[in-house]
């Protein structure tokens, strides 16, 4: 039975495992198995030991195959100075990983510790010391301000895991080993990350160098979860279908049945070129948005309010539908909505022609509308994704 544990780092940075409370210091590992002993051996003699298995263990759980001795009454659970240790190999994490100042580190490492532990700090000197020497030893170049920055770290390439995550650079200079692609743009260079088990490493913050952070989604076991994070210097179609192209490249079996985007022409036109058989599908909350944008009157007009509701709820109306309700809503709504109408009408409705025909709106019915989602329980928004 896996039993979950914490792993940190001794002052010396040695490996320290933390489990009901107690600290353990790693003895010595074997090809199976790895020795823990407490914490206290030396100190109070203590002569509690563990053994676990390594190839079932994981950062958050191991598996105990042997347990000898038992604590002394001295060996109290400390529970600030364990939290502080944790504390510790945060801020250095966070020294190693990242190119933030000290003071950023430090006031984000430290906003979730409790008072007690706040006391018991070291002096805030003594810690930028032992972050500016770690990040002296690594030797990290600083934080680019144009694009001709050099390519990437070989120690910001891979995850603590040691997983491929820096994945494209299109950097003509860029010489990327590990199975890592590399490709040229010309004057456009893109970075695209990607790991077998994703976090949101690049979600807190996008350099100002690039335009935009362009993250895929995928729905695995009833979560959405990131699975791939793209730096662009700019969102036209070209780089759309680049990053397409780029993942197929590393990705050659991706063939996704249902795809949820923002209304955004060129990424759903590169979308059904390349996906065929894909069924593309709007956000309702990007609708509702596109909607607000084209108000001209104040939103504390609850009469005005209730159009707007009007407008957006044609989404959840059977598709054959939709045209007569837009006109018997249109035919109710006053002068102040018309420029709103009109928009609405030219993007997800269609033009009316003199000869009773309509112009094909910029994004038709089975895009925008959450009818049959709605229907079949599927999600109609892909806000999990955003939060």
């Amino acid at each position: 039975m896996l039993t979950p544990i914490v792993f940190t780092t001794t002052s010396k940075s040695r490996p320290l495992m933390i489990l009901d409370d107690y600290l353990y210091t790693r003895d010595r590992p074997t090809d199976t198995k790895t020795y823990w002993h407490c914490e206290n051996q030396k100190s109070l003699n203590c002569h509690y030991r563990l053994h676990t298995c390594n190839s079932t263990s994981t950062e958050t759980h191991i598996l105990i195959l042997k347990q000898t001795g038992t604590h002394l009454t001295s060996c109290n659970r400390d529970l600030i100075k364990i939290t502080l240790r944790k504390f510790r190999k945060d801020v250095l994490d966070r020294t190693k990983s990242t190119q933030e100042t000290t003071n950023a580190v430090l006031s984000q490492c430290s906003s979730k510790l409790p008072d007690p532990a706040r006391i018991k700090l070291p002096p805030l000197d003594h810690i930028k010391r032992t972050m500016q020497k770690q990040r002296k030893r690594i030797d990290l170049p600083p934080a680019p301000n144009n694009m001709d920055f050099p390519c990437i770290p070989t120690i910001l390439q891979t995850t603590k895991r040691n997983d491929n995550f820096l994945r494209i650079d299109t950097d003509p200079e860029s010489t990327l080993t590990n199975s890592f692609l590399h490709i040229s743009l010309g004057l456009d260079r893109l970075l695209v990350f990607n790991s077998p088990e994703q976090t949101a490493i690049l979600e807190s913050a996008l350099p100002e160098i690039f335009y935009q952070l362009y993250v895929i989604h995928a729905v695995h076991r009833e979560h959405v979860i990131p699975v791939v994070f793209c730096l662009l210097q700019r969102k036209s179609t070209a780089t759309c279908q680049e990053i397409i192209n780029k993942i197929v490249e590393f990705a050659p079996t991706w063939s996704p049945r249902i795809i949820m985007l923002a209304f955004e022409k060129a990424v759903a036109n590169v979308l059904s070129n390349n996906f065929p058989q894909v069924c593309l599908s709007g956000c309702y909350f990007h609708l509702r948005q596109s909607i607000h944008r084209k108000l001209q009157k104040s939103e504390d007009d609850v009469g005005f309010a209730h159009g707007i509701h009007k407008m957006a709820a044609l989404a959840f109306i059977n598709p054959n539908d939709v045209i007569n309700a837009f006109a018997d809503v249109s035919t109710h709504l006053g002068d102040d909505f018309q420029s709103m109408l009109d928009y609405f009408e030219d993007t997800y409705i269609g033009r009316f022609h003199a000869n009773g025909s309509r112009a094909k709106p910029l994004f038709n019915f089975e895009y925008w509308n959450v009818y049959e989602r709605t229907k079949t329980h599927q999600m109609r928004t892909n806000s999990s994704a955003e939060a």
